[in-house]
This record gives C-alpha cells, sequence and structure tokens, in this order.
C-alpha cells in the first residue's frame, strides 16, 4: 500500500482548520450556552435556597405566631374561666343572701303571726273567762253591805293628810256612793252618819246606783276614787292575764 504524504498532509491540515472552525463556531457558543445556563441554573438555585430559607423564616415566623396566639387564647381562655367561676361564686352567693334574708323574714312573719295569734287566742279566753265570771257573780246576788265597810274601813285606815287630798280646795265636799243596787233610804242615812263621822260633817254624801258593778260600791271624791267591786276586781284580773298571754305566745 502507497502512502501520499501530501494527500496526508492535507487532510491533517484539513482536519485541522476542521477542528479551528468547529472550535470558533461550535464550541465557543456552545461553551457560552452552557456557562450561560450554569449561570442561570446556579442563579436559580440561589434564588431558590433564598426563596427556601425566606420560606423557612416565615415558617418560623408563622410557627412562633401560632405559639404566641396558642399561649395567649390559653391565657384568655383561663382568665374567662376564673372570671366565671368568680362570677358564679358570687352569685351563688347573692342567691345564697338572698334566700337566707327571705327565709329569714319568712320566720320573723311566722313567729309574729304565731305570736299575735296566740296572743289574741289567750286575749279571747281570759276575756271570756272573765265576762263568764262576771255572768256567774251576776247570777249570784251579793250585799253590797260588806263591801261598804270595808270601804269605810278603808276611809277610817287613811291618813288625814291624804284624806284632805280628795277634795278640792275652797269647794264642797261633795262624796258620791256608787253601788251595784240601789240602797234603801235608811241605809243612806245611816251611811251619811258614819261617813260624816269619818270626814267631818261638812261632807254632802250623795248615793247612787250602777248595776255594771256587779257587787260592791265606790267612793268617789272629787279628786279621787275608792273602789271595791266586783267589776272592778275583773278588770283587774284581764289586765294582769294580758302579760301572761304576751309570755305564753
Amino acid at each position: 500500500m502507497h502512502i501520499d504524504l501530501s494527500t496526508l498532509l492535507l487532510q491533517a491540515v484539513n482536519l485541522l482548520v476542521l477542528l479551528v472552525l468547529l472550535r470558533w463556531l461550535l464550541y465557543r457558543p456552545l461553551q457560552s450556552v452552557i456557562a450561560a445556563r450554569r449561570a442561570l441554573v446556579a442563579k436559580e438555585l440561589a434564588d431558590a435556597s433564598d426563596k427556601a430559607a425566606q420560606a423557612q423564616q416565615a415558617a418560623s415566623a408563622l410557627a412562633s405566631q401560632q405559639q404566641t396566639l396558642e399561649t395567649e387564647q390559653a391565657r384568655l381562655l383561663d382568665a374567662a374561666r376564673r372570671d366565671a367561676a368568680a362570677e358564679r361564686e358570687q352569685l351563688l352567693a347573692s342567691a345564697r343572701l338572698e334566700a337566707k334574708a327571705q327565709l329569714d323574714a319568712a320566720r320573723a312573719q311566722l313567729a309574729s303571726e304565731r305570736q299575735q295569734a296566740a296572743s289574741r287566742l289567750f286575749d279571747e279566753a281570759s276575756g271570756l273567762a272573765v265576762d263568764l265570771a262576771g255572768r256567774m257573780l251576776t247570777l249570784t246576788p251579793v250585799d253590797d253591805s260588806t263591801f261598804i265597810d270595808s270601804l269605810l274601813a278603808q276611809v277610817a285606815a287613811t291618813p288625814e293628810a291624804q284624806r284632805a287630798q280628795w277634795f278640792a280646795p275652797g269647794s264642797a265636799r261633795n262624796v258620791e256612793l256608787c253601788t251595784a243596787r240601789a240602797l234603801a233610804p235608811a241605809a243612806q242615812d245611816a251611811l251619811r252618819t258614819r261617813l260624816q263621822a269619818l270626814l267631818g260633817n261638812s261632807v254632802a254624801l250623795t248615793c247612787t246606783h250602777d248595776s255594771a258593778l256587779i257587787a260592791g260600791a265606790e267612793l268617789r271624791f272629787t279628786l279621787g276614787t275608792l273602789a271595791l267591786h266586783w267589776a272592778r276586781t275583773l278588770q283587774e284580773a284581764r289586765q294582769a292575764l294580758a302579760p301572761v298571754a304576751q309570755e305564753a305566745a
């Protein structure tokens, strides 16, 4: 086989020219495109990294805000629970006080009504007993002379200075004797004589009668009265029973 060196050299030169042309026409633009692409990819990677960092920061910020919101929410809920519990306790305390006040008022009213009812009942019973006693005494005639003798004995036992107080100074010494039953004229004269012997001849006696006395008599002076009769005794008994009625209530 015969190799032509000139042809070989020419082909080598052609190859070299082709490589140069490829370098200038294809490789360098390709390198530029690759470099530009790499730069773009690097820039996109950097941007992506920045965005990822920003996203991470945003996520961290959101997580922090969420934690803050959860903490604040928990605090608000706890405060609301405490306020609700305090308000509930206050309402319960107020309700207890109001219920106690109403119960105390009801008890006081019940006690008052019970006391009033017992007092009325006892008063009615005592009044009925006194009235019944008065009726029984009315149906049982009693001589008024015994009461009159006791009154005159009381006059005799009264000191002179106290007797003088029964009459107004400078006025007539009038005395009224009121009995449950009318006295006979002779009995009136005898009593006038006895009374003048005790108080002086200037005493003028007037005799009257009143069945409301039931039995007994009253000596009525200008400034005083001496009484001894069943009506007065029954009235005193009624008054004496009034405190007993209150204690019983």
